[in-house]
């Protein structure tokens, strides 16, 4: 059965009501605005209603899967998920990323150039003097 234009609106109000108004896939509720009629590309069927986010990001995910070099896009995904489900606390730090201590000074920082009174101004160059004495105690 193909659905009529006519239609959509009514049988997206039905499927809602199945799911309970919370979306497949982050599973959050969707309000009145959020909802699309999510389908297949390929066989054109209709699957769920999503949010109009998640549908976009459901399908830029499909298609960067169909980039890559996986026969199978959903082993690609599977294989995505247990990689980031691998503990790699043994490895060392990547010296990109910035600590929540080092995050505190970047902000500090900003503040301090933002300054204008005197006093402000050594309140910040404080702080982050106390969180730089900190990292040197760790």
């Amino acid at each position: 059965m193909k659905l009529k234009r006519h239609e959509v609106k009514q049988y997206r109000e039905t499927l809602l009501r199945e799911q309970d108004y919370i979306c497949p896939l982050c599973g959050t509720e969707i309000f009145e605005g959020e909802d699309t009629l999510d389908h297949d590309h390929r066989t054109g069927h209709v699957r769920r209603v999503l949010h109009r986010a998640c549908n976009t990001a459901e399908g830029k995910i499909l298609s960067w899967c169909s980039r890559s070099r996986a026969e199978i896009p959903t082993d690609l995904l599977c294989n995505i998920l247990e990689y980031w489900g691998k503990d790699y606390s043994g490895n060392p730090v990547h010296p990109h990323h910035l600590t929540e201590q080092e995050k505190l000074i970047r902000e500090y920082r900003r503040k301090l150039r933002a300054s204008k009174r005197s006093r402000t101004k050594q309140k910040y160059k404080d702080l982050i003097a106390g969180v730089q004495a900190e990292i040197q105690n760790e």
